[in-house]
C-alpha cells in the first residue's frame, strides 16, 4: 500500500494532465506538479496565486473561494501566451489549501468536433475555391485571345485611317475651310490615340499570358536613350517643352530588348511632356554602377501623391493628376512598362523631383 502511495504521489505530481497546487492560506504556492508548471511556463514555487490568473478586474480574493469547497470555478491561467481556461476547486487542509484545476472533457470533446467539422468545411471550401479559380484561368485564357485577336484585326484599320488622315492634312488646298481642317485633326488625334490603346491591349494580353518574350541583344544604351530623347523632341515642341540629355562617361554595355526599352523610354517621355506645362524641362538621364543600369526621366509637372504612386503601375489605373493639355490617357501604359523592366530583371519607381514635378527612375542589372 505504501508502494502505491508513493506511486501515485508521483504519478499526480510529474505526469497527471491536470493542475495541482499545495499553497498557504495567504496565497503563497508551496509546491505545484509539473503540469502546473508546464501550462504556466515557469516554475509556480514561491509565487501568489493570484498572479497565475488573469484577473483583469483584480478582484481575486482566496477567502471567497473558500466556502464552496465542492463547486468548480472558472478562472484564467496565464500561460505567457493565449490565456487557458480551467475550472478550479479549491480544498483546505489544516493550514494549507489544495487547488486542483481541470478542464471539462465534454468540452474539449465538443471543441476538436467542432474543429473537426469546420476542417472538413474548410477543405470544402478549398476545393471549391481551386475549381473557380480553374474557371476563371480558363475565362482569362479565352478572354486574352479574344482580345488578342480583336485588338490585331483593329490595328491594321486604325494605322491607315491615321495615315491617310496625315497625308490630307499636310496635301490640304489653300482655301480650305478651318472647320474641316479641325475635322481633320480630329480623326487623326482620335485613331492615333486608339491605335495607341490597340497597341497597349496586344501588349496586356500578351503579359497576362505569360508570352513577354525579350530579344536580348549587347546595347549602348546611352545612344540607344539619346536617340530616342531626339525622336521624342518633335512631339515636346508642340508644347514648348524642351528634352535634355545627359549621361555618364563610359556606361557599360549591356543586355536588353531595344525596341522594349524604346517603348519604355516613349512612354515615360510622353507621359512626362502630358502631364507638364508648356515652357518647361524634361530631363533625361544616364547613368550606372558596378551593378545596374540607371535611366531616370523627370519633369515639371504637378507631380502624382504618394498615395497614388502604385496604382499607376496597375492596369487602367488613374490618378487625380490630369494632362496640361488635355491629352488622353489609356491606363496601361506604365504597367506595360513595369512588366517589361521586370522581365529584364530591373525595378521602376516614382519619386518627388527636387522642386518639383515627378521622377521615374529604372535600373536594369548588367548581369541577371
Amino acid at each position: 500500500m505504501e508502494h502505491f502511495s508513493q506511486y501515485l504521489n508521483s504519478y499526480v505530481m510529474k505526469k497527471a494532465s491536470f493542475i495541482l497546487i499545495l499553497m498557504d492560506s495567504e496565497g503563497i504556492i508551496l509546491d505545484a506538479n509539473e503540469f502546473a508548471n508546464s501550462i504556466t511556463g515557469r516554475a509556480l514555487k514561491g509565487e501568489r496565486f493570484k498572479n497565475v490568473l488573469i484577473d483583469f478586474p483584480d478582484t481575486f480574493k482566496l477567502e471567497d473561494y473558500l466556502h464552496d469547497e465542492g463547486k468548480g470555478f472558472l478562472l484564467n491561467i496565464d500561460t505567457g501566451g493565449l490565456p487557458e481556461t480551467y475550472y478550479f476547486q479549491f480544498k483546505t487542509d489544516g493550514d494549507k489549501v489544495i487547488v486542483i484545476g481541470e478542464q471539462d472533457r465534454m468540452e474539449i470533446a465538443d471543441l476538436r468536433k467542432n474543429m473537426m467539422n469546420l476542417n472538413h468545411e474548410l477543405g470544402n471550401l478549398s476545393r471549391e475555391l481551386q475549381k473557380k479559380n480553374a474557371e476563371l484561368n480558363k475565362l482569362n485564357i479565352l478572354k486574352n485571345r479574344f482580345l488578342g485577336m480583336a485588338a490585331h484585326d483593329l490595328r491594321s484599320p486604325l494605322a491607315i485611317i491615321e495615315t491617310y488622315s496625315d497625308f490630307l492634312i499636310d496635301e490640304l488646298p489653300q482655301g480650305i475651310e478651318e472647320e474641316h481642317k479641325e475635322f481633320l485633326d480630329i480623326i487623326k488625334t482620335t485613331s492615333s490615340f486608339m491605335r495607341g490603346l490597340i497597341e497597349n491591349l496586344l501588349d496586356v494580353s500578351m503579359i497576362e499570358a505569360g508570352k513577354l518574350e525579350l530579344d536580348l541583344v549587347d546595347s549602348d544604351s546611352s545612344q540607344l536613350i539619346e536617340k530616342n530623347v531626339h525622336l521624342n523632341r518633335t512631339i515636346a515642341k508642340r508644347k514648348n517643352i524642351d528634352i535634355t540629355f545627359s549621361s555618364a562617361e563610359s556606361i557599360p554595355r549591356v543586355s536588353l530588348d531595344e525596341n522594349k526599352i524604346l517603348q519604355v523610354m516613349n512612354n515615360l517621355i510622353s507621359n512626362a511632356v502630358k502631364f507638364s506645362p508648356s515652357d518647361t524641362t524634361v530631363s533625361v538621364t544616364v547613368t550606372a554602377d558596378s551593378e545596374n543600369l540607371t535611366v531616370s526621366v523627370a519633369d515639371e509637372g504637378p507631380g502624382v501623391p504618394e498615395a497614388e504612386r502604385e496604382k499607376m503601375f496597375s492596369p487602367f489605373g488613374r490618378t487625380s493628376v490630369r494632362s496640361t493639355g488635355g491629352e488622353k490617357c489609356t491606363g496601361l501604359g506604365l504597367s506595360i512598362v513595369r512588366n517589361i523592366i521586370n522581365a529584364h530583371g530591373g525595378e521602376i519607381n516614382i519619386t518627388d523631383g527636387e522642386s518639383k514635378g515627378s521622377v521615374f527612375t529604372f535600373n536594369i542589372p548588367f548581369e541577371s
